[in-house]
């Protein structure tokens, strides 16, 4: 069923990022005392009384601001209200009615869109008397409600309910999707590449590192699947998240590599190949993710027709699991190989969910041990008695055998490289169980 949109908007600090979290359940968005912390379309998924809608998550909206970041964010928010099918206008009642507000009621009456006015910072019945003031700005009756406590969420959703009504149409939706976690150093081109394949100015880039803060889902429809790509927050070492916001943000870029199904891990070719890149893959393979590597701004440097297999060779010689993941050079300013990369990371997708029959891995297993015998260890010589496959995404072989702790480390790579010769597995961490038999 195709879900409708919910966006809402409405200042800097009225508690739009609190009721959005409370709504998905999660703290998906930042919260701060600072204002102006969302910077993005924040996306996340909603379920009431069986239905399901998406839920927005914007930036303040200040009207008369000319600074060019807030000027991008105030674009972020027309955009939301554009796409979305009801807008919940959020206003502060403690502080009541400002000029901002006044501007945009009149942006969204424009819009000709579902509007409910939801008053926030109503803690108690004593104080519900401070919404009749926003009658003033046209847009029907005040919700009060109490983002932080919960009081009045539950009538206000059944109030989006209400409005939403026949708003749910047969389409696949995004709850099939697979995951796509696009991550890295900042000022990489993570936004850039997004907008690339969406074709559409969804997330904002400026030259400014570490524009992006929280992590930003858009679903597109490639080769038959539905993909979620999530944008994310750069990375960087914990001794350079100086502030609350920033290391929030690194939460949840780890949160979203964590909900993922394929990693691309975005590296800078004028940059070079960093301790910083390798710690990030490093932390992708660790949750068993899938991985592509992929070295933007390749049109920067100067090279040849050696320069590529070079930059291969020193990268895998620098971090070996590179050995077994895909390596993409993509200019995305020249939009050169997005689409390729994209393509490579639904097929690396494909080989985390491969489950390898039983009898087929026991005749490797015949073959590597008749190649290469496991050695006698403590004087004690080592049986194992067959393997299968217990476990997908990431795939996980379990040995069976009469001394599982005695099996050397160079044996256990032994056969993850025969497993990887065998049966591919390109991009994904392959875990090995040595078992009692």
């Amino acid at each position: 069923m195709a879900r409708p949109t919910i966006a809402i908007l409405g200042r800097p600090n009225v508690g739009k990022s609190t009721l959005f979290n409370r709504l998905v359940g999660k703290r998906q968005a930042i919260v701060d005392e600072t204002a102006g912390v969302t910077r993005d379309r924040i996306y996340g998924a909603v379920e009431w009384s069986g239905q399901h809608f998406h839920l927005i998550d914007t930036g303040g909206y200040l009207a008369g601001s000319g600074d060019p970041l807030e000027v991008i964010v105030r674009q972020q928010a027309d955009l939301a209200g554009e796409e979305a099918n009801l807008i919940l206008f959020m206003v502060d009642s403690q502080t009541g009615i400002v000029p901002d507000d006044h501007t945009l009621a009149e942006r969204l009456r424009a819009l000709e869109k579902p509007v409910i006015l939801t008053a926030n910072k109503v803690d108690d019945e004593a104080h519900e008397s401070r919404t009749m003031e926003f009658y003033e700005l046209a847009l029907g009756e005040p919700m009060a409600i109490s983002a932080v406590s919960g009081r009045g969420v539950g009538d206000l959703l059944d109030a989006i309910l209400q409005r939403l009504a026949g708003s749910w149409t047969g389409e696949v939706g995004p709850a099939d999707a697979v995951g796509l976690a696009i991550v890295g150093v900042p000022n990489v081109g993570k936004s850039s590449f997004l907008n690339a394949i969406l074709k559409q100015e969804k997330a904002i880039v400026t030259p400014t590192p570490g524009t992006t803060r929280d992590s930003i889902d858009s679903y597109i429809r490639y080769q038959g699947y539905t993909l979620r790509l999530i944008d994310t927050a750069g990375l960087r070492r914990k001794a350079k998240v100086q502030d609350a916001i920033e290391y929030y943000s690194t939460v949840r870029t780890l949160r979203s590599i964590d909900e993922c199904h394929v990693a691309l891990v975005m590296v800078d070719a004028e940059r070079g190949f960093h301790a910083q890149d390798r710690q990030i893959m490093s932390h992708v393979m660790d949750t068993g993710k899938g991985m592509v590597a992929v070295v933007n701004k390749w049109d920067a440097l100067e090279k040849d027709s050696g320069s590529m297999g070079q930059w291969v060779k020193e990268m895998r010689d620098t971090f070996k699991p590179l050995e077994h993941m895909p390596l993409m050079f993509i200019s995305v300013h020249h939009n050169q190989r997005v689409w390729k990369t994209l393509q490579t990371a639904l097929a690396v997708y494909q080989q985390t969910t491969r489950q390898i029959a039983t009898p087929d891995l026991n005749t490797f297993l015949e073959e590597a041990i008749g190649y290469l015998p496991p050695p006698a260890m403590q004087g004690k010589r080592i049986r194992i008695k067959y393997v299968t496959q217990v476990h997908r995404e990431p795939p996980l072989f379990a040995f069976f055998c009469n001394h599982p702790r005695l099996i050397p480390v160079s044996y256990r790579r032994y056969l993850e490289n025969r497993l990887r010769d065998r049966y591919g597995f390109q991009g994904v961490p392959i875990k090995l169980s040595f078992r009692q038999k």
